[in-house]
Parts: C-alpha cells; sequence; structure tokens
C-alpha cells in the first residue's frame, strides 16, 4: 500500500485556516464561555449537584478548547507563512485566558468547602473518575495567590508572558537558509538544515551547523530578549506566590517529587562518564580527534540504513506486531487514515510532535521525515505518543491529562522496540555499527544534551532573578552547562553557544522545564522494556494498563502500583542506566575493527 506523506486535517474541521466548522465549533465554545462566566455567580458556596454539573461543563469546554487549539498548532505547523492560523492562535490565546480565569474562581470555591462536603461530591459517579485531577486542583489552588491577583496574573499573561512564546514562534518559523544543491541556491527551514547534520559527508555537516548557527546568531537579541521577559514573568509570579524554587511548578506538573527527581539526575551525572568511550571512538571512526556537536548524529559507517515513508510504515507496524497486537493495528490505522505529516518541503515549521484530538478521538502526527534511520525512531516515537492517547480516548478528559514525564514512556519504549528489533536482526558488522551508535547516540541525548539543558535552565534562573542576561552571557551559560553534561567529551571549540536560541523547548509557555521529563520517560520506558523482555507477550496488557492510569495518578505511585518500585531509591535508576550504556562495550569493539584500532 502507498501512504501519503501529508496528513488530513479536513476530517477534524475541512477548510483549513478559513474553515467554516472550525468558525462555528469556536463560537458554540466563545457563548459557552460566556454562559459559564455568568453561571459561576450562582453556584451555590457548599458543594452541590449545581458544583457538579459545572464541573463538567468546565471539563467539556477545556476538551473542545483543545481540540480547537490542537488544529491551529498543526496548521502552524504544516505552514509557517499561515497567518490566519496564527490569528486563530491568538484568539484561543485570550480564549485560553478567560478560561483559566474561570478555572481560578472555582478553585476559590474549592478551597471554601470543607473537607467533609468536598469528599462527599467526589464520590458521585459522574466526578469519581475525574476526583485525582480536582484533588490535585484543589490542593495546588491553596498554594497560589488569593483570587482576584491570580485572574489578573492569568489575564496579563495573555499578551505578556504567552505572547513572547508566539514571537518565538514566528521568528523560528520564518528563520530561512540559503542551502546550494547542484548549482542551485534555494531557501531551506531550520528543519531541513537540521536534517543535514545527519548527513554523512563532514562539509555537509559542518556547513548546516555554522549556518544554523548564523540564522540564530542573526536574531539572536530577539530570542534573548523574549527568554529574559518570559522567565521575568515566571520569576515574579512565583515569588508573589512564596514558592520558594523555579521547580515547584514542573515538578507539580509532572506529578514528580523532587527527591525522585534528584536521585535520578544524581545517577546520571554519575553514569554518563560511561558515554566517553563511546564519544571517543565515534570521533576516531570519523576522523577527528574529538567528536563535534555537528557530528553527534553523523552515521559511523556506509551501510546507514534508508527508508522511504512507504518502507518505514510496514516496518514499523511489523516491528510493533513483535510486542502487541494492538498496538500493530493502532499504527496501521494511523497511517491509512492519513493521521500522519511528514513531507519534507520548504515553509514547514521545525521539529516533531504529536498531538491529541479529543472531540474526534484522533490524534495527529508531524515531522519531516529525511529517509534515514533516526527519522523511522523519531516516527516510531510520535505514534507512541499518539498509541497512548488511544487507549484513553473513551475517558473523561480531565482522566486523560497525563504528565509529559509518563508521555514521553510510551514514545520512547517504541523506539527501543523499534531499535532493538533492528539489532537484533542485523547480521552485517556495518549495519550492527550503525545501529549500536543509534541506540548510543539516543543515551547521549538524554542523559548528557538533555541534562545539558536542565543544567542551562537551572542556572539562568538563578542569574536572571539579578536582571536580564545578555546574548553573550545566555551563550557562556549554554556551552558551560554543555561542557558539564558531556563531561567534557567534545571539541572545546565546537560546542553550540546558540542551543538556548534554537530549541523551542525553552520558549513553551505552558511547560517549563521542557527537559527533565524526556530523561523520566527515557529511563523509566527501560525499566518496562527490561519487564517485557522477562515476561514476554503477557505483558502487553499490564502495559496498556499502566499507561490507562497515567492521568490518575503520581508517577510515583504508578511505578509503585505496577511495576513494585520506589523511584526515590537509586536501585531502578542505576539499573536504566546501566542498560542504556550497555552497549559502549560492543560499540567500541566494532569500532576499533574497523578503523585497525583495536588494542
Amino acid at each position: 500500500m502507498t501512504y501519503k506523506e501529508t496528513w488530513d486535517l479536513d476530517a477534524i474541521f475541512a477548510g483549513g485556516s478559513s474553515s467554516q466548522e472550525l468558525a462555528a465549533f469556536t463560537k458554540k465554545m466563545n457563548d459557552d464561555l460566556d454562559r459559564l462566566r455568568k453561571r459561576i455567580d450562582s453556584l451555590s458556596p457548599k458543594p452541590g449537584d449545581d458544583w457538579k454539573s459545572f464541573i463538567l461543563d468546565v471539563q467539556d469546554l477545556n476538551a473542545r478548547f483543545f481540540q480547537a487549539s490542537s488544529f491551529t498548532e498543526c496548521l502552524e505547523a504544516q505552514n509557517t507563512s499561515d497567518k490566519e492560523a496564527s490569528q486563530l492562535t491568538g484568539r484561543l490565546d485570550a480564549f485560553r485566558a478567560t478560561l483559566k480565569t474561570i478555572d481560578v474562581r472555582l478553585e476559590d470555591l474549592f478551597l471554601r468547602a470543607d473537607d467533609a462536603g468536598w469528599n462527599q461530591l467526589l464520590q458521585s459517579k459522574e466526578l469519581a473518575p475525574i476526583a485525582f485531577a480536582l484533588n490535585e486542583q484543589r490542593a495546588l489552588a491553596k498554594k497560589k495567590m488569593d483570587r482576584e491577583k491570580e485572574i489578573l496574573t492569568t489575564e496579563l499573561a495573555k499578551d505578556g508572558y504567552h505572547a513572547w512564546g508566539r514571537l518565538y514562534d514566528k521568528i523560528a518559523g520564518s528563520l530561512r537558509a540559503d542551502w546550494k544543491t547542484d548549482g542551485k541556491t534555494e531557501k531551506i527551514s531550520m528543519g531541513q538544515l537540521h536534517n543535514k547534520m545527519e548527513s554523512p559527508e563532514a562539509g555537509v555537516r559542518k556547513e548546516a551547523f555554522e549556518k544554523l548557527e548564523g540564522a540564530w546568531t542573526s536574531v539572536a537579541d530577539y530570542t534573548a530578549a523574549a527568554l529574559n521577559a518570559q522567565a521575568g514573568f515566571r520569576l515574579t509570579m512565583y515569588d508573589k506566590r512564596k514558592w520558594d524554587s523555579v521547580l515547584f511548578e514542573p515538578l507539580q506538573m509532572n506529578r514528580l517529587s523532587r527527591k525522585a527527581l534528584d536521585t535520578m539526575w544524581g545517577v546520571v551525572a554519575d553514569g554518563s562518564e560511561k558515554l566517553l568511550p563511546y564519544l571517543d571512538e565515534k570521533a576516531r571512526l570519523l576522523g577527528r580527534k574529538k567528536l563535534t556537536w555537528y557530528d553527534k548524529s553523523a552515521p559511523v559507517a556506509s551501510k546507514e540504513r534508508a527508508l522511504d515513508y512507504n518502507e518505514a510504515a510496514p516496518y514499523i507496524v511489523d516491528q510493533f506486531a513483535r510486542f502487541s497486537g494492538d498496538m500493530a493495528d493502532f499504527a496501521k490505522m494511523a497511517f491509512e487514515k492519513r493521521w500522519i505529516e511528514v513531507e519534507d518541503r520548504a515553509g514547514k515549521g521545525a521539529g516533531g510532535f504529536c498531538t491529541d484530538f479529543p472531540v474526534s478521538e484522533e490524534t495527529r502526527i508531524f515531522m519531516t521525515y529525511g529517509g534515514t534511520f533516526g527519522g523511522v525512531s523519531t516516527l516510531a516515537h510520535e505514534l507512541g505518543h499518539s498509541y497512548h492517547t488511544w487507549l484513553l480516548r473513551k475517558k473523561p478528559y480531565y482522566a486523560t491529562m497525563y504528565p509529559m514525564t509518563l508521555a514521553e514512556t510510551a514514545s520512547t519504549f517504541c523506539e527501543s522496540l523499534i531499535l532493538d528489533a533492528a539489532l537484533d536482526a542485523a547480521t552485517d558488522e556495518e549495519e550492527r555499527l550503525t545501529l549500536l551508535d543509534k541506540k548510543l547516540d539516543e543515551a547521549a541525548t538524554m542523559m548528557m544534551n538533555l541534562r545539558s539543558r536542565f543544567v542551562f535552565e537551572m542556572n539562568f534562573f538563578k542569574e536572571r532573578a539579578n536582571g536580564p542576561l545578555s546574548v553573550d552571557k545566555l551563550n557562556t551559560l549554554m556551552v558551560d552547562a554543555q561542557k558539564e553534561a558531556y563531561c567534557n567529551g567534545l571539541d572545546d571549540d565546537a560546542y553550540h553557544p546558540y542551543f538556548w536560541a534554537s530549541k523551542l523547548h525553552f520558549y513553551i509557555t505552558t511547560y517549563p522545564f521542557y527537559n527533565f521529563p524526556y530523561v523520566f520517560g527515557y529511563l523509566f520506558s527501560i525499566g518496562l522494556y527490561d519487564r517485557a523482555l522477562n515476561e514476554g507477550p503477557s505483558f502487553a496488557a499490564k502495559y496498556d494498563a499502566l499507561l490507562e492510569d497515567t492521568g490518575i495518578m503520581t508517577c510515583e505511585d504508578l511505578a509503585k502500583k505496577h511495576l513494585g518500585i520506589d523511584l526515590t531509591k537509586p536501585d531502578f535508576w542505576e539499573a536504566s542506566v546501566g542498560r542504556a550504556t550497555g552497549h559502549v562495550e560492543d560499540f567500541v569493539k566494532l569500532a576499533q575493527q574497523k578503523t585497525g584500532a583495536a588494542r
């Protein structure tokens, strides 16, 4: 079967950014929002049936808002020049701010309720499935400012905090670089430029990196202004709420304790040096004394496995089937129904994502597929997100709101399925070397690259408390963080000082510290993968059951219930880091055989 490389958005709302269906959908959202704003004033002072129906209506409106915002996210990603889509996003941001004020007022009511009345309310059959989310909301409300200040903060964020994020999106989306192919120069996006750093040709990788750095240098003053403004807003808000750490909010959002996070990072920091022989040997394969930033994802063997999209799709389905027939059937459906956008063309946004349409009970995946095995892994990663969401599609919206830590678990698990299946089947040493490189590159990305982002953000917020930082200072902090996380394992002159400017994740206002959840998900998924290997086909049902609970408990409780482990103890993390770095010796041996440098 031949699969199209562009997605079907008309199945959600026909007509793109000019969709009449979307216009009608958002009009009803606004009408219902107005009605909720009026109704909240008439709610009784104590929990009762009117509270219950109001909460359910707010939940429904949140689901519809997510449906609409996911659609405009897709529109902007597929065409960064779609001005109407940008305007729609702006209007939805305004809607979100107003909807948030209703949440704030509800939280004020929640706080006034006595515990007995509150618990009785949550025991109703309609609210019991979302009791965890409501209890979480009530507990967090106790740690916020008073209602009027929270409402004012939300309203100011619309054209302040979130606006800086939108500005960054426009800057990043409009950036282009000149690229010469066969004597012809064309303008290409940052996403296309980034893909060229996977080229087997050193000169191509170096040129792509230099053009990437040059592009971000040209807008660094603007991105620095955005980053400083966002951080300033967040620090002021945290101070007024008396939150003593910039990690309080991201830990709450990710349902993870500081003790568990610190334990994980401590094990990662101690274990990162195990990857240095891999970095050194890869550098030798590429003819360098030390690895450069733009060589990290370079192919190490002539047999770089290439698959076009129509080869990648059935390959992924087949590998998923080895673990779970349900997962394979889902992936096949996603390909057939065109839930995936992979076309390599100018004008697309950078990066990749999976987004949810809770009303339609569908998802959409966005990426630029470059035909490499790395692209296959990315596609499997996003399908992992999609399958996770699919399992939760029949649950109440508030019970589907799993944290990013656990979202990254499903996606990384699927990457492991793909890479390990290919590694097990590899008989050629060149292909095996390539696949080992992919696995260890993933480990280095999680344990070193992601850790460098975390270290950078912690240091940045500490410095930002004293005032805005210059571009030069941001560059210094970024390189220092990279050197620390990579254990000084890269070429001193070839780090990525403008990474803070080029990485969208630093500018996402809805998810602060968009880094440690990836590492958690990666290492947690390794623990799950070990269980899958040990228990065989019977684990698929347990895996689904764990994913179905991700919206209704903390990370620690989930791990205790389904795996019987304590995430605040180092044992689990040490085992996962050991498995993540376990192929270093195999890689070094094969690499030395290839270069004739075996000792």
